[in-house]
């Protein structure tokens, strides 16, 4: 699992990582949103092609930790042959002043 974290908009930055995915090839498998905290992103890509997307992901304004980095230097930079893409997620914290997201939960009768 890859983490990072960024400062911008929570709206656009989804769609900026999105975009970043789709444009190397891959794509979202499924995501989870955490209020407005954070989002996790499953996704597949060609393997070859985790270079570029940190590339974007860093010009879409998120900043990978440490750990993210360094597992992304020990993959093996030719492609590993598998139709379904490589497997991969993203932690995603967003920094902000904003208050807590809270929803009203309804009371369920009974």
């Amino acid at each position: 699992m890859l983490a990072g974290v960024t400062r911008k908009n929570r709206h656009q930055i989804t769609a900026d990582v999105n975009d970043a995915v789709m444009g190397v090839g891959g794509w979202i498998k499924s995501h989870t949103l955490f209020s407005n905290i954070a989002t996790t992103f499953h996704f597949a890509l060609p393997s070859d092609r985790m270079s570029m997307l940190r590339e974007r992901m860093v010009e879409a304004g998120v900043r990978l930790d440490e750990e993210s980095n360094a597992k992304h230097d020990a993959m093996p930079k030719e492609p590993v042959s598998r139709s379904d893409g490589m497997a991969a997620s993203l932690n995603l914290t967003f920094i902000h002043t904003e208050p807590d997201l809270r929803r009203d939960v309804p009371r369920v009768p009974g």
